[in-house]
């Protein structure tokens, strides 16, 4: 009976033994290897960045007025593409750019630097579907079509004060018809339809010329026609 009791004991012992040698490893392994987040690495590798400088004509019918020629404007823009290899994506990208405006006859147009009244900021946010139609290895064409917002607001320029002379009987008050006018009959929403080809340097930079057309709903739903109709064409960088 003791040789028995003596043989339990010396298996429990090893069958023990063992199994905290198991459960040490495994901890070991766990220290090493730190736990990933699926969510997180799935969500940012299936992102590219995009960088794009695209000068752009700010379209102006009225131009035989008081007010400037259609201007040229320089939008520097930020966003991102996701899913970055799928077939259909989005490519939510926000442009910054600065012009200057008057008030004439019921509307905010565009001014040359001698009659300005308005140092316009411009944020125009484009969020538009994205088509890759991949072309080979090294090379793809992208189109896109969707909605954007410009948001405009209207500052003093540079030398003006709100005692000056305006159209509607001093600058301060023009500036007030100008900030108005910006967010009225959905003159900040517009239709966006691009187009860009993009060649493939490294596995991290892809770049090409992009063409985009920016259509103002409000301009068109006010009678305005093509009133800051605005068309660019520049380069695009995809990282």
């Amino acid at each position: 009976m003791k040789k028995i009791f003596l043989i339990i004991a010396v298996i429990f012992s090893l069958e023990s033994g063992g199994l905290f040698a198991q459960e040490e490893a495994a901890a070991n392994q766990s220290e090493q290897t730190p736990a990933e987040n699926p969510s997180k690495k799935s969500f940012f590798s299936n992102i590219n960045f995009i960088a794009e400088f695209s000068p752009a004509l700010y379209i102006n019918p009225e131009s035989s007025t008081v007010s400037a020629p259609s201007p040229l404007i320089f939008p520097i823009g930020i966003g991102f593409l996701w899913p970055k290899e799928s077939f259909i994506a989005i490519q939510p990208t926000l442009s910054f750019f600065m012009m200057y405006h008057l008030w004439y006859d019921g509307m905010a147009l565009p001014a040359e630097i001698e009659n300005r009244t308005s140092q316009t900021v411009s944020f125009l946010l484009n969020i538009p579907a994205v088509f890759n139609l991949k072309q080979n290895e090294k090379s793809r064409f992208q189109i896109s079509t969707g909605l954007a917002l410009l948001m405009r607001f209207g500052l003093l320029a540079g030398g003006v004060k709100e005692s000056d002379s305006g159209y509607s009987g001093s600058a301060g008050s023009d500036m007030d018809k100008i900030n108005s006018w910006f967010w009225q009959n959905a003159r900040f929403l517009y239709f966006s339809l691009g187009a860009s080809w993009l060649y493939t340097f490294t596995d991290h930079l892809k770049a090409g010329p992009t063409m985009n057309l920016y259509l103002p709903a409000g301009s068109f739903i006010s009678g305005e026609g093509a009133q800051a109709l605005i068309f660019s064409l520049g380069l695009k960088l995809c990282l």
